[in-house]
């Protein structure tokens, strides 16, 4: 049996929660297999005294480290940018506004949501694409100007494309990898509530491609806000036991599969009381 804030739930049960919980979540989306950071994370923090953005960065090294994610050593290149500002929504605004490339992947009801919601902790991700066998990734602009000609075809201007020819059903030949994240706190509007957990809902939604505004159906440090206006499950303070499962999985699939296959390799992550295991 597993237990969730002392509920006994059957194994189905819990499969139907686990399988809500990716779901909800929304790092593997229909065939787009999921994305992590595979180059070092480099955070940085901003807008606190220093006391307090080393309590910040210390908390952020350790769940990066107890997770498997790849931390930069020595000075590096900021990629994780944590800032807690005074208006998230102001602030999102005027990125957009002075630095539009820093949210360029970031469209339609997601762009929408980031500008205009009202939630105490806002967040986006550069996401960048590298082949599942190693080799290069490249946008496939041939010069041909019509139909099926032996030149090409502009409709494939701009569209990215592996140069990966192997064969699998089970692989991908393309994998995605987060090359930046922006997390914004607004600070007036996460009134109340404890820098650490602030500090482990920044971490989590850092180290994962996670959808903006999800609400778990389970214990998970994202209701740390919705339950109190939502009635989500679970008001958690800390990253819980399901949040640090998925995360350590998260870090030990492979990368190059298909979405299919990482989703039900973070769905059993979750039910495996032993931990994930790390078989390909």
């Amino acid at each position: 049996m597993i237990v969730v804030q002392g509920q006994r739930l059957s194994r189905q049960e819990a499969l139907n929660r686990a399988q809500g919980f990716v779901r909800t979540l929304g790092v593997v989306q229909g065939d787009r297999s999921l994305a992590r950071w595979v180059a070092p994370i480099c955070p940085k923090v901003i807008g606190l005294s220093p006391e307090h953005s080393r309590i910040v960065m210390d908390r952020l090294h350790a769940t990066i480290m107890a997770v498997g994610a790849p931390l930069a050593k020595g000075a590096c290149d900021t990629n994780l940018l944590v800032a807690f500002v005074s208006d998230g929504k102001q602030m999102v605004n005027i990125i957009d506004q002075k630095q539009s490339r820093r949210m360029a992947q970031v469209q339609g009801p997601d762009r929408r949501a980031l500008l205009e919601s009202d939630a105490p902790i806002r967040w986006w991700y550069m996401i960048d694409l590298g082949s599942g066998d190693g080799a290069g990734v490249g946008s496939n602009a041939p010069p041909g100007v019509g139909g099926n000609s032996d030149t090409g075809s502009p409709m494939w201007d701009g569209i990215p494309t592996s140069q990966s020819y192997g064969s699998s059903l089970i692989r991908s030949p393309v994998i995605r990898m987060i090359s930046a994240a922006t997390v914004l706190i607004d600070v007036n509007r996460a009134e109340g509530v404890s820098l650490t957990s602030v500090i482990d809902y920044a971490a989590f939604v850092g180290l994962a491609e996670v959808r903006a505004r999800a609400l778990p159906p389970l214990p998970s440090i994202l209701n740390l806000f919705g339950s109190r206006a939502e009635g989500a499950e679970g008001s958690n303070h800390a990253l819980t036991d399901w949040d640090r499962r998925f995360l350590v999985r998260l870090y030990t699939l492979p990368l190059n599969r298909l979405a299919s296959a990482q989703r039900n390799r973070l769905v059993n992550a979750l039910l495996d009381e032993d931990g994930p295991d790390t078989a390909d």
